[in-house]
């Protein structure tokens, strides 16, 4: 009888390892097909980015094959290019995406997410780069985007700006900003800077009908949080 039963017990580790295992793959396989097919819609709006990278999150995952219906989505888009300011990385989460496998291996059938929200970094280094400022540094700390750094002819300048969304870009409006020197030509430069730093930046050509929502200017860059609704993600 306890042999009977260890035997029972290997049986039913061995039964869930094989299923487990066949979950991944099946997992794998769906994500293969929406990494194509996503693929295939960046390339169809003109969309500059690197291969996406896709999870489908949940376990088990073949109960949401069955249903048709995935919980969530994970899309890591990269090297997105084509506007002012370059965006490194885009996570985007896809909930409650609707798909059957037969369409998506067939072609058939589009993936579509009932709500995707996604956040992005932009670098302080290329947002100086954009603005054409020189001799600065830009920084974070939560609330507002810092300015400071040596200029030549003006000693240290130091400033604040609101970072906000315009129009779909990247807003600046500067709060304040000063020069150590007090000569005319420090004040100038600084009325120079102040013109750079006033303005909007363009991201670039977002995917999935996304738009930004929101812009946080953080220590490590400013944040990016993007979103929409009712999307087809092939």
């Amino acid at each position: 009888m306890r042999k009977l039963l260890v035997t029972v017990g290997v049986l039913v580790i061995v039964v869930g390892v094989a299923l487990g295992i066949g979950d991944r793959l099946a997992a794998s396989y769906a994500e293969e097909q929406i990494a194509k097919q996503v693929s295939a819609n960046l390339a169809s709006r003109n969309i500059t980015a690197a291969p996406p990278d896709v999870e489908i999150v949940g376990i088990p995952f073949l109960t949401q094959v069955m249903a048709g219906n995935y919980d969530e989505i994970v899309l890591n888009l990269r090297d997105l290019r084509g506007g002012v300011l370059p965006l490194p990385v885009l996570e985007v989460h896809a909930y409650d995406v609707r798909a059957s496998l037969d369409g998506l291996r067939d072609g058939t059938e589009k993936p579509v997410a009932t709500r995707m929200t996604g956040t992005g970094t932009l670098s302080y280094a290329d947002l100086a780069k954009a603005s054409g400022l020189k001799d600065v540094s830009l920084g974070g700390d939560g609330e507002l985007l810092q300015v400071s750094g040596m200029v030549p002819l003006a000693g240290e300048v130091k400033g604040s700006a609101r970072v906000t969304v315009v129009s779909g870009q990247v807003h600046l409006e500067v709060m304040s900003l000063s020069a150590s020197n007090l000569t005319a030509q420090a004040n100038k430069i600084v009325n120079d800077y102040r013109s750079l730093l006033n303005r909007s930046f363009a991201l670039p050509p977002l995917p999935f009908g996304l738009k930004l929502e929101n812009v946080r200017p953080t220590p490590g860059g400013v944040i990016a949080e993007v979103s929409a609704t009712e999307v087809e993600l092939g």
